[in-house]
This record gives C-alpha cells, structure tokens and sequence, in this order.
C-alpha cells in the first residue's frame, strides 16, 4: 500500500511502501537525507534534534543581547523618573538637564570607586593566603628525604688534596 509522508528538511511530499517506512533515503526534491515515516508518527532523528539545538544555540546570543537591552532601559527608565527630578530640585538654576546627568554620572563613578576601595584589600587577602597555601604545599611536595646513611663528600675532597701533595692526613694530625 502507497503512504504519503513530507521531507524532514524540504518539506517536498514523498510516496513509498509502507513496508519502506523507517528508511533513509534521498530526498528527489532537495537531494539530503530524510527518514520515510508512517503518517502520524514523525520520527525523531538525531539530526534533526541536533539541527533544533544548533538553531537554539545561534538564538543565545540573541536572547541574551535582549534581555541585556531591556535590563538597561529598566534602570535608564528608573533614574530617569526617580532619581533625576530630585537631583533636578536639589541643583540650583537648573533648567538644562546636561548638569544633572553630569551629577549622577559623577556619583555613580563615586559609588564605583568606594566599592573597588572597600573590596580590593579584602580580594587581595585571599589571592595571598591561596598563594601562601599552594607555596606551602609545593615546599612540601619539594623537602628531599634524608636516607639512613649521612654522605660525607667533604672527606673524600681533603683526602684527594693531601695525596696530591704526598702526605696524608695522619701525619698532619698533631701527636
């Protein structure tokens, strides 16, 4: 019996056996690769799951810059309408509205310099007390391991010198 079914990637209509369904052939319309299936039943290829993924993925970036947009213009929106007249009111003879965002840009500059100072000295602490922990552990990793016997290399030099010379050191050896 003849079933009818449409091409995973071209959309194009495509007839077989219905002995045929489960097949992958090439599509006539769009020459790529596409699963025969059974009316009802579409199949969930692997391809087709990663092409879904694929297509998220190059949207991430997208829904991100979104987001951050409207993040933005949420805050933008927010001194704007409650922030700004009260600093407005607060700066004398002001009609233009370039002092006042001179005013907050300067403040929120403020704010940004008197966290870095708050927190700086506190990050810096604990980079050294990381780096004091893996010194710590490199210097025991590092410590030689004395063996039972002491060598004694020292000996063997003064013992070298003195046959050099033709004596040796029991005759320097006082009596």
């Amino acid at each position: 019996m003849l079933v009818k079914c449409i091409c995973t990637n071209c959309a194009g209509h495509l007839e077989f056996e219905e002995e045929n369904a489960g097949e992958k052939i090439k599509c006539p319309h769009c020459r790529f690769d596409t699963t025969l299936f059974l009316p009802g039943t579409e199949p969930i290829d692997d391809e087709i799951a990663l092409s879904k993924r694929l297509r998220f993925r190059s949207k991430r970036p997208l829904i991100a810059a979104a987001i951050a947009v409207l993040v933005l213009a949420g805050i933008g929106y927010s001194i704007y309408r409650w922030v700004f007249p009260p600093v407005r009111d607060w700066l004398p003879y002001t009609e233009s509205p370039v002092l006042p965002v001179i005013v907050l840009g300067i403040g929120c500059l403020a704010v940004l310099l008197l966290l870095a100072w708050l927190l700086f000295p506190i990050l810096i602490y604990l980079q050294f007390r990381k780096l004091t922990q893996i010194l710590a552990r490199i210097e025991a990793g590092s410590r030689q391991v004395s063996s039972e016997e002491p060598i004694i290399q020292e000996d063997i030099v003064e013992e070298e010198v003195f046959e050099e010379r033709g004596t040796t050191s029991s005759t320097l050896e006082p009596s």
